[in-house]
């Protein structure tokens, strides 16, 4: 017997959010109901749907609010969210929606058999795209995996024809070095596009032990001394003695780094970065703010996408786009947490990392 499709809908209003629930049901769809915005985060959190339905005006959080931290939850990366709205079809509003990634913008009240067949189509269409999806990525394993051999050998002639360059001629040195330069670029990107591959199909070997956070994030902060030296930006470490995690140290190595990285490449020269974490009931949390450019507030909700595409015209287009923070992103995934970004342009910007408190 298949398994129903799962629908979550959210609205403030009982008598319409039973009327939909009843309609859905009677479609053989496994429905759950919230009357709110945080009641609604709460059951995201709890379990994934195949569908949200949310409506734009609800009491404690409205949609927008809702959708931004709905797009953090990763069992709902991929899953269609639909705003619906009595009121507030105005094309501004409508605009604001699919900025937040809403996949649709619906009004209310809709006839019974209309929002049947719209619903039938996303899910149809959601379908679609997961299986698009999986053949994507299985190609692109396949590739990136074959390609990581040919390129590790060119590197590893390069650095042999190097180590007798005083043997070559001047411009043939010159030609083996950018060989070598070139080759190890490409060799990083395909190391880069296996790993988010791994952690996405959730196959990336994490190798675990209780560790210390805050010497992970003083290794991390070393090894880019220079980097914020000699822009003269301030490193400011708030970190207290915490209960060892557990964690895979080189992988979170490589998230703090890529975050500390990030903050000293976008931060004005003088400019500050700070590193905090605090305890919380089950959890740590540490936080990286710097006081750099930003971002637009439209990049936000992409920025953990591994598709995401910088926009012409942003401060940080044109620079290193890479695939650092999907592959945060599904590291601190893959330790059962969060992450997430605030920011503000001119301003600056803050991720925030969410760790379990929990033993081997």
């Amino acid at each position: 017997m298949a398994q129903k499709q799962k629908i979550l809908i959210a609205d403030d209003e009982p008598g319409i959010t039973d009327v939909l629930a009843s309609v859905l049901e009677r479609n053989n769809f496994d429905v759950t109901k919230a009357y709110d915005g945080e009641e609604c985060l709460q059951k995201a959190r709890d379990s994934s749907f195949d569908l949200v339905l949310l409506d734009v005006h609800m009491p404690k959080l409205d949609g927008y609010e809702v959708i931004k931290q709905l797009k953090l939850m990763p069992q709902l990366k991929h899953t269609p969210i639909v705003f619906l709205s009595g009121f507030s079809t105005a094309p501004g509003n409508i605009e604001s929606g699919y900025k937040y990634g809403g996949t649709e913008y619906w009004k209310k009240p809709m006839p019974t058999d209309e929002f049947e067949v719209r619903v039938r189509a996303i899910l149809r269409i959601a379908e679609a795209e997961k299986t698009l999806r999986e053949m994507h990525e299985g190609f692109t394993s396949m590739i990136v995996h074959d390609l990581r051999g040919p390129l590790g050998g060119i590197v590893g002639f390069a650095e042999m024809l190097s180590e007798d360059k005083d043997k070559l001629e001047p411009e043939i040195g010159e030609l083996v070095d950018e060989i070598g330069k070139a080759a190890r670029v490409m060799l990083n990107l395909v190391i880069d596009f296996l790993e988010i591959t791994q952690l996405d199909a959730g196959e990336a070997k994490m190798y675990m032990n209780q560790e210390s956070l805050r010497d992970i994030v003083e290794r991390s902060v070393a090894s880019l001394s220079k980097a914020w030296q000699e822009k003269s930006i301030r490193v400011k470490l708030d970190f207290p003695d915490l209960p060892k995690l557990l964690v895979d140290p080189d992988r979170i190595e490589k998230v703090f780094t890529q975050l500390l990285d990030n903050a000293v490449r976008f931060t004005p020269k003088g400019g500050s970065v700070s590193i905090s974490a605090v305890l919380t009931p089950g959890t740590v949390v540490v936080t990286f703010g710097d006081t750099g450019v930003g971002i637009p507030e439209v990049e936000i909700p992409m920025l953990f996408d591994k598709m995401r595409i910088t926009l012409p015209g942003s401060k940080r287009a044109g620079t290193k786009t890479g695939l650092g923070l999907p592959i945060c992103r599904g590291i601190i995934e893959a330790h059962g947490g969060l992450i997430s970004a605030e920011s503000r342009q001119g301003k600056g910007t803050t991720f925030t990392l969410t760790f379990p408190v929990r033993s081997a």
